[in-house]
């Protein structure tokens, strides 16, 4: 029987953790280990999940691991895939919840395909938004069950053209082997880490299934750090995971990636706030942009490097309505 770890790092969410435990314990698959790192969280959330636990006495081994320092989201799930046993894994944001039959019904195309790398579940999201603009409901997305052909896969992850595949870690059943023996840890120190895991991961899959029913539930958090103002250390983080990518030179799946990268990179130039602290970020983005010229140059990408020469203006230019509409012109020409 498939053994499935389901990792969920713990920090400062003490009114949402019971209901996420509540949701592991309701599972309906019983092969299951629960891995909750306490990434030194200051409220009550820990205590809370051993009292709840005391009175539990089903199938699923809870492990609790403790962090000695704040190591972020990516570290504490760093942790958690070190200390996992589980034959695939699961990541599961302590704020969110499972459906009872979520992990059955993903450990079930694990079962129909033997060897596959990933099975993706559909996400419910709430407050609910209008199912067809949620571009985490793959339900209206013509995606077949199973696919074994990495061009696809990367091609539906990232190509602007087509409907895409939801660019996060969570609601992913995901082989164990297939991480360690590919070194696929997230980076640590950023956020928005999904992003640059993800497009490692998708470079060296090879197999991916699907299913419309939902297996995740996705609270909107007002005051979670994707949702709450912090601009410097997004733009921050965007900058490293650009580099990165751009970084890896050898990198054939970047054509297909090339667009969200540009538009990514407008984005963030477009946020800094040149009168505050913000403005050191400026000049190394400007040499991202440059690099960014020559890579695409040298692969004898001529169009797609006129957006970025926008880039390359001053500031006033690329932040205003007509240089916007022109970046915008460029990219659509691309």
């Amino acid at each position: 029987m498939i053994k499935v770890s389901i990792i969920v790092p713990v920090y400062n969410v003490s009114k949402y953790i019971i209901r996420c435990v509540n949701s592991i314990i309701s599972q309906t698959y019983a092969n299951i280990e629960c891995i909750l790192v306490d990434d030194c969280s200051p409220d009550d959330s820990m205590v809370l999940i051993e009292q709840r636990l005391k009175s539990y006495t089903g199938t699923i081994k809870f492990k609790i691991l403790y962090h000695e320092q704040n190591k972020g989201l990516s570290g504490a799930r760093n942790t958690g895939t070190m200390e996992s046993t589980g034959d695939y894994l699961y990541y599961l944001d302590s704020d969110d919840e499972i459906t009872p039959n979520g992990i059955e019904t993903l450990v079930a195309l694990v079962t129909k395909y033997p060897g596959l790398e990933m099975a993706q579940g559909n996400t419910q999201t709430i407050p609910e938004l209008v199912e067809k603009n949620d571009w985490r409901n793959i339900r209206y997305k013509d995606f077949p069950e199973y696919v074994n052909c990495n061009k696809w896969i990367f091609l539906h992850f990232y190509d602007v053209k087509n409907k895409i595949i939801p660019v996060n870690a969570w609601n992913k059943l995901i082989k164990r082997e297939f991480l360690i023996d590919n070194d696929l840890f997230f980076k640590e120190g950023i956020i928005h880490e999904d992003e640059l895991w993800v497009f490692y991961i998708v470079k060296k899959m090879n197999s991916i299934a699907f299913t419309k029913e939902y297996t995740y539930i996705h609270y909107i958090t007002p005051n979670s750090i994707m949702q709450s103002d912090n601009n410097y250390k997004s733009i921050q983080s965007w900058y490293v995971i650009l580099n990165d990518i751009l970084s890896d030179l050898n990198n054939l799946h970047f054509d297909y990636y090339k667009k969200k990268y540009i538009w990514i990179l407008y984005s963030k130039m477009r946020l800094l706030d040149l009168d505050t602290n913000e403005l050191e970020l400026y000049q190394p983005y400007k040499i991202l942009v440059k690099d960014s010229i020559n890579h695409l140059l040298k692969k004898k990408k001529i169009k797609i490097t006129l957006p970025l020469c926008i880039l390359l203006m001053p500031p006033f230019f690329y932040k205003s309505f007509v240089g916007r509409i022109i970046f915008r012109l460029l990219m659509v020409l691309a």
